[in-house]
């Protein structure tokens, strides 16, 4: 969507930052070693009614274009968009940082390759990490090959499928107040699936079909129980509605199991982060020139190569715009002479 962010900087009148942003949120940091972590509260004035009424139009006209092209920026306004009921001077700040981080990385864009079409879900959560006690739920959504095994969880030592675009990134903070972080994993496996739901109907009725949708989590527990491998004792307060997943397991729809954290694509929008980690994932979500991909380490054949300067199309879709040919200057062609060397 090139000039769509140009046009809403200057529809709100946001200069460009005299220092690049690259974090589009604020980063808390952790107190390490303190073993209480204190929750923060917002203590700043709060503004008037034309301060609210703009914090609400950055957040319409910048979550359509997150849900569309930017991903990166999906996490920050959701934590915005709770505020600005009852906005403050704090508020205001934050999306200042927003639209600098917009002012800086203006043109996103999403690469997408070739596949099987078979869709693929990676499923996280944040415990804790918004105010008011609340989690956060974040997937991963993109298409792929074929599985190795349609109806077994991929070994460790399988060769990992290729990586794609996102189709879709669920994230959102949960309205439950939940007890444990297990709880907030099997909750976002539920929103997770709920969201999954439509897009293999979809694909299926586009004559694509769809074997056991395999979902990533990285909680031991919350995997066992939607695949009913661990035995439950004192989980009365979990909500009943989470057990979707199970029964959705059971019909042969999901195959849940886990994966390590450190390669599960659905952390990065659970949370904030320190500005170097958003420089060192964007490139994993977005295109970026002469960056690889985060994740091509995993990759056993490497990252895809790039297409050739003979192929008539870029591989990069309609989100960015084909470049426009340069005109030559009439008249007659001049040729430069290079002066001789000397032999010495």
């Amino acid at each position: 969507m090139p000039g769509y962010i140009a046009r809403a900087l200057q529809r709100f009148v946001h200069p460009k930052p005299a220092r690049p942003e690259h974090a589009p949120h604020a980063w808390t940091a952790p107190t390490y070693g303190a073993r209480q972590q204190y929750a923060t509260h917002d203590t700043s004035p709060a503004v008037d009614l034309k301060d609210t009424t703009r914090i609400q139009e950055v957040l319409g006209t910048l979550l359509y274009y997150a849900r569309a092209v930017n991903c990166t920026m999906i996490t920050a306004i959701g934590s915005i968009a709770t505020q600005q009921a009852h906005a403050t001077t704090a508020t205001m700040k934050a999306i200042t940082q927003l639209l600098n981080y917009c002012a800086t990385h203006p043109n996103a864009v999403v690469r997408y390759y070739a596949s099987n079409m078979i869709l693929y879900i990676e499923s996280d959560a944040s415990y804790l990490s918004e105010t008011k006690a609340r989690s956060r739920a974040a997937g991963y959504h993109y298409l792929s090959n074929n599985p190795p095994q349609s109806n077994q969880p991929p070994a460790p030592t399988d060769p990992s499928l290729p990586m794609n675009g996102a189709i879709s990134v669920p994230c959102k903070v949960m309205r439950e107040v939940l007890s444990s972080a297990s709880e907030a994993e099997l909750a976002a496996l539920f929103y997770n699936g709920k969201e999954g739901a439509p897009l293999r109907i979809t694909l299926e009725e586009l004559g694509h079909p769809q074997p056991p949708t395999p979902m990533v989590t990285d909680n031991s527990t919350a995997s066992g129980i939607a695949n009913e491998s661990v035995k439950q004792k004192r989980s009365k307060a979990m909500d009943m509605r989470f057990y979707w997943i199970r029964y959705r397991v059971r019909q042969g729809q999901y195959l849940v199991y886990w994966r390590r954290g450190s390669t599960n694509r659905a952390d990065y929008f659970t949370k904030h982060h320190h500005p170097k980690h958003h420089v060192a994932m964007r490139p994993a979500y977005l295109l970026e020139p002469n960056h690889d991909n985060y994740y091509s380490c995993l990759d056993d054949d490497g990252p895809p190569q790039a297409p050739s300067k003979a192929s008539p199309a870029s591989g990069e879709g309609v989100l960015k715009a084909r470049a426009r040919a340069t005109h030559m200057p009439r008249g007659p062609a001049r040729r430069s002479v290079r002066p001789a060397r000397s032999a010495e």
